[in-house]
């Protein structure tokens, strides 16, 4: 299975290399897997992927992958 992933802000020093021209990671994934699975590889706490989206929507970390999915992870932002 196959899906895209974005990492923002602290988390985008943790992408692959490979990006496409929109600027997503294209990322292999087993079948079944979950958003939890995405934030083991890549070694982000879930407690600190502070916004999910899945597709645009808010997900949970239980949340299923889907094949074509976009998947976009944000830690939280602060500043003034």
């Amino acid at each position: 299975m196959r899906i895209r992933l974005r990492l923002y802000a602290d988390f985008a020093g943790k992408m692959p290399a490979a990006l496409d021209a929109e600027g997503a990671a294209p990322l292999a994934l087993p079948e079944g897997a979950r958003v939890a699975d995405v934030l083991d590889r890549f070694q982000i706490p879930r407690a600190e992927a502070y916004v999910i989206l899945l597709d645009g929507r808010h997900a949970a970390p239980e949340t299923p992958l889907p094949e074509g999915a976009e998947l976009a992870i944000f830690p939280a932002i602060v500043g003034g």
